[in-house]
């Protein structure tokens, strides 16, 4: 029986792993942590082959039928949906730059969590694209974030250097959520080397503790 988002939005998590079913091949596998990814199942020249198509509600229940739908269509006309996702990981993880992932970033994270993005996207144009933008997401050291981010902070922009390194943090994590690298080279850059905690005499206002949270 085809499962609807009240159901969805109800599951609980157990102490192992369950699926859901929507049916035709989509479900939801939910996690003991209380995490949920759509899975999508189907028979290949006679064999079962499996695709992840997102964790919800990142992937919303619309968005992964949708991609259902659109997987049954290209295993009808005789393509594999999972070799087709395994192609597609291999090309990103070796030819895409660091400017075309941070752009893909921007578009799926930055922008649907953010309203003001003028900051960020300034960022990136002045200061993080001329550095390396060009350059693959796995050929960029820790030492090359390092000068960057240290050049910011030495001409005496303590706030703007941090921020430039948070930015270059979020980016590798959403870069190692979808497994295009493994390691994020901005670990090696603790937040005490960059800009010192100052003692404050009141306390933060809501907006200034909103800008706290976005940029830790």
């Amino acid at each position: 029986m085809p499962l609807t988002e009240l159901q969805i939005k109800a599951l609980k998590p157990r102490d192992i792993r369950y699926v859901v079913s929507d049916g035709r091949g989509l479900a939801l596998e939910v996690m003991p942590t209380g995490s949920a990814s759509w899975r999508y199942r189907y028979q290949f020249k006679g064999k079962t082959e499996k695709v992840s198509l997102g964790k919800y509600p990142m992937v919303s229940f619309k968005a992964a039928r949708l991609k259902r739908d659109e997987f049954a269509k290209a295993v009808h006309d005789g393509e594999s949906p999972a070799r087709q996702k395994q192609l597609e990981k291999f090309a990103l993880a070796n030819a895409t730059s660091l400017r075309d992932f941070s752009e893909r970033y921007f578009k799926e994270v930055i922008e649907r969590d953010r309203k003001d993005t003028k900051q960020l996207r300034r960022y990136l144009e002045k200061e993080i694209y001329p550095a390396f933008g060009d350059l693959s997401r796995r050929d960029i050291t820790a030492q090359d974030v390092q000068r960057l981010v240290f050049r910011k902070r030495d001409n005496r922009f303590e706030s703007a250097a941090a921020q430039l390194r948070n930015l270059l943090k979020r980016i590798f994590d959403y870069a190692i959520v979808c497994a295009v690298i493994t390691v994020n080279p901005t670990h090696a850059t603790p937040m005490r080397f960059i800009t010192r905690a100052r003692p404050r005499t009141r306390s933060l206002t809501p907006e200034e503790l909103k800008t706290y949270l976005q940029i830790v």
